[in-house]
């Protein structure tokens, strides 16, 4: 149930009334999906592409902020697209050229004052819009569109370690694998543990840590189609010695900022559960890393804290907010509409950190609230517990949801089990 599934749009209903104002859309039931519809609004939409945990996420923020949301996806299935809180499209694609075409076609359909403002939720989008920016430019607000040329390189993974040699930054030696012969050279080079990851956004996937050559090799031979890959020295430590900080930048400007800390991950590299947790050693690593780049619009870094306290930079976020945004929203860092404010030229509110929510993953991690539960070192400790798609006012996205975990844990057990 990630943005890069893909899906045939069914028939959709054309209950929704044309020329409505999109308020009265959103506050419509779940199976009343807008399909071509033409939108006059006395505000500039917001618009959320893709409808996966990560953009509900998008889509509550900004409309609970009183921004209209409109929002694009293929697959009919995700939780997402029955939210009450957004107008939802099925599109052929949103991670490809034909988004552009799709974008185009609903740009015509809306009356507004001001531009639609464009957010993204996975790498392949930023790739998608960032190059083919000047069909657009025109017709939608994009809050790095004017520095894609610097942004982008990032979006590389084998970019970063002479990024992270000109801010003075620690960065795991690395190395490329394009064959064979270059896995044999990883094992030597760099040994074990490591860890592989794509160079360039991948699908779902995220990381792979092979424990010895034979099972790097096999690896190799059965992703040759997508290498190269980068595999990467394994910096000791578990989930909770992952840090993060989050910016809302202007022309290299911090105008917002929120720092967080990791304490479980499923699959690795794929965090579910997160805290709120300032620390001025992170966000000053962050600082590094991107000064003078210049680069606007929503940025992070992820760093690991090694035994000998030293901080090594894993990757950064650029185009986007993170996954876990839901996590700065509900501690009082609402980064979605801070973007909103900006790009349509309003003041941006004075916010400030809290420490008031912990952040779970129900979706990747099911079980994830138990194993928290039963952490001898972990408790709320006053603070409340926020999910992906437990949300009091918006239910139908949080059943749809349980329908898929629901299939994803019988599919996995059956799977044990010899069944198929």
């Amino acid at each position: 149930m990630t943005c890069e599934e893909r899906g045939t749009p069914p028939a959709i209903s054309d209950s929704m009334l044309q020329g409505a104002v999109l308020h009265e859309a959103q506050s419509r039931s779940n199976e009343k999906k807008c399909t071509r519809k033409h939108y006059r609004l006395q505000s500039p939409p917001a618009i959320v592409i893709g409808s996966c945990a990560h953009g509900l996420a998008l889509i509550h923020a900004l409309s609970n902020a009183g921004v209209s949301v409109i929002s694009l996806d293929t697959n009919p299935t995700l939780p997402g697209t029955r939210t009450r809180f957004s107008c939802v499209e099925l599109i052929p694609d949103i991670n490809g050229p034909a988004l552009l075409d799709a974008l185009l076609d609903l740009h015509a359909r809306i009356e507004a004052p001001d531009k639609p403002v464009l957010f993204l939720n996975n790498d392949r989008m930023v790739r998608t819009l960032g190059v083919h920016w000047h069909r657009l430019a025109d017709k939608f607000h994009l809050s790095w569109s004017a520095c894609s040329n610097t942004l982008l390189p990032l979006l590389e993974k084998d970019s970063l370690e002479l990024r992270c040699q000109q801010a003075g930054l620690l960065y795991p030696e690395t190395c490329l694998i394009h064959n064979d012969m270059d896995a044999r050279t990883a094992v030597t080079t760099i040994g074990f543990p490591m860890i592989i990851k794509p160079v360039r956004p991948l699908g779902g996937f995220k990381t792979f840590l092979p424990t010895n050559a034979d099972e790097l090799l096999r690896w190799t031979e059965i992703h040759q189609p997508d290498l190269p890959f980068m595999a990467q020295r394994f910096i000791p430590g578990d989930d909770r010695a992952i840090y993060f900080s989050a910016l809302y930048l202007d022309a290299g400007k911090v105008l917002a900022r929120f720092d967080g800390h990791k304490l479980r991950s499923r699959p690795l590299g794929h965090t579910t559960i997160a805290e709120s947790f300032r620390n001025e050693e992170v966000y000053r690593q962050t600082l590094n890393f991107f000064d003078g780049l210049n680069l606007s619009g929503p940025v992070s870094l992820e760093v690991k804290k090694a035994p000998d306290d030293s901080y090594w930079v894993i990757e950064p976020t650029v185009g986007r907010t993170d996954f876990w945004v839901g996590l700065c929203i509900a501690n009082g860092i609402n980064l979605p509409y801070v973007e909103y404010r900006h790009q349509t030229g309003q003041s941006i509110p004075d916010l400030a950190q809290q420490d008031q929510a912990i952040w779970f993953n129900e979706e990747s991690d099911p079980f994830g609230r138990f194993w928290f539960a039963v952490q001898p070192d972990l408790a709320l400790k006053g603070r409340r517990a926020c999910y992906l798609y437990l949300k009091h006012k918006d239910a139908e996205p949080a059943k749809q949801a349980l329908k898929e975990i629901g299939k994803q844990l019988g599919r996995g057990a059956a799977k044990r089990l010899g069944f198929r």
